[in-house]
């Protein structure tokens, strides 16, 4: 029975994805926008399990004493912001197109981009699950540099498929989260290329917990690995939605202390460098944090010790 269920969340998942991806293809962004408003609406109220994991991450990322209808909101509207992140797998033509600057209302700090990547020791690119860090990709591919993206390998092997042919419209080549992968990923950065990836949740399942937002939380330090190993660049990235169909595009570098991969003090400070980096894009644009299993532990989620 269990089974069964499976198969039949990923066939309605994978059609969904297909609709969606259609519907935004051929769409105005404004009604697009409308139709992710409803959705996001239909989530938030059919799934009791949505609002538990929204509300919980609010409640750990918002300033304490939060009233209770500001959580709720902000919940609400991270289900909005996923269904938008959906919606605009079927606009990427769009921003992979000369028009792409209209689509971008603001750029800062790109010269830090250039600037690590003429250095010739590759850069790793951080970001999280918010407002599309997919982006990336489709900015990049803009300037015709060497990118490449570790994504997380899709449980079923049709969706699988379907959002790499989606993602590789760009030319920006993706490394799924398995040993070739991530070898692969490696030796991509390794020969100076732009690696991309997200820092904000424990795909593997194997991660160390470290404070988070005030709790403990398995965040991976496979980001600050591979930058120590490889004396890679790091540079966060952040593409807030600023409007309808519209993004912000923000890039800093990370300074991390150099030092051996066995060095505990280097890669301890390091990770709070890391954390600290990710924790600011998060609470700029807290609604447009989109993680859909928990960060926390339930009893993490309810024992906030941040300010």
């Amino acid at each position: 029975m269990r089974k069964l269920r499976t198969w039949v969340s990923d066939v309605i998942h994978y059609l969904l994805l297909r609709v969606s991806a259609a519907f935004s293809s051929v769409m105005p962004d404004g009604v697009i926008d409308i139709a992710a408003r409803i959705t996001g609406f239909i989530a938030w109220n059919a799934s009791s399990d949505l609002r538990r994991v929204t509300t919980g991450h609010m409640r750990q990322v918002l300033p304490a004493n939060s009233p209770e209808k500001l959580i709720d909101d902000k919940a609400r509207e991270i289900l909005i912001n996923v269904s938008r992140y959906y919606f605009d797998l079927g606009r990427y033509p769009r921003l992979i197109g000369p028009d792409f600057a209209e689509y971008i209302d603001e750029f800062h700090g790109l010269e830090v981009l250039f600037e690590a990547f003429d250095r010739g020791n590759g850069v790793i690119i951080v970001s999280a699950h918010l407002g599309n860090p997919e982006i990336v990709g489709q900015a990049i591919g803009q300037f015709g540099l060497c990118a490449g993206v570790i994504s997380e390998e899709l449980r079923n092997p049709r969706i699988e498929r379907y959002m790499q042919k989606i993602r590789s419209t760009t030319g920006v080549r993706f490394f799924p989260t398995n040993f070739n992968g991530l070898l692969r990923a490696r030796r991509h950065l390794r020969a100076g290329g732009l690696l991309a990836l997200l820092g904000d949740r424990d795909i593997q399942g194997n991660s160390s917990n470290s404070l988070f937002f005030g709790a403990q939380a398995p965040i991976p330090d496979g980001i600050v690995s591979l930058a120590m190993s490889t004396g890679a660049d790091v540079v966060s990235f952040w593409a807030p939605r600023t409007g309808v169909g519209k993004y912000s595009l923000y890039f800093k570098k990370i300074s991390f202390m150099e030092g051996d991969q066995r060095d505990d003090i280097a890669r301890g400070h390091n990770m709070e460098v890391l954390i600290g980096e990710i924790e600011y894009g998060i609470t700029q644009w807290p609604d447009q944090w989109f993680p859909l299993s928990p960060i926390w532990s339930i009893s993490s989620e309810n024992i906030q010790t941040h300010d």
